[in-house]
């Protein structure tokens, strides 16, 4: 299964790195102009981002656009399995 477009993905990755900056999802909504129900569910893996909001956060994280939108931790571990 492609891990692209995956919610609970970009949710869990959407969360780590709002952990690491040590913001909360109001944070979050405010920097990016968006409505803080809208950050909730994309937090709640309810909703996928549009991708200029993915640009925006990965803009404000200052990440890679494929942080958010990949498990990269699934692709460390199967690389390191070899």
């Amino acid at each position: 299964m492609r891990d692209i477009g995956n919610k609970k993905v970009m949710a869990a990755n959407i969360k780590r790195y709002m952990s690491e900056k040590g913001i909360t999802a109001k944070d979050l909504s405010k920097a990016l102009d968006v409505p803080y129900t809208t950050v909730l569910s994309w937090i709640k893996a309810e909703y996928y981002p549009r991708i200029d909001k993915i640009e925006k956060m990965s803009e404000f994280f200052g990440i890679l656009k494929s942080d958010l939108i990949e498990d990269k931790n699934s692709k460390m571990k199967k690389c390191s399995d070899r």
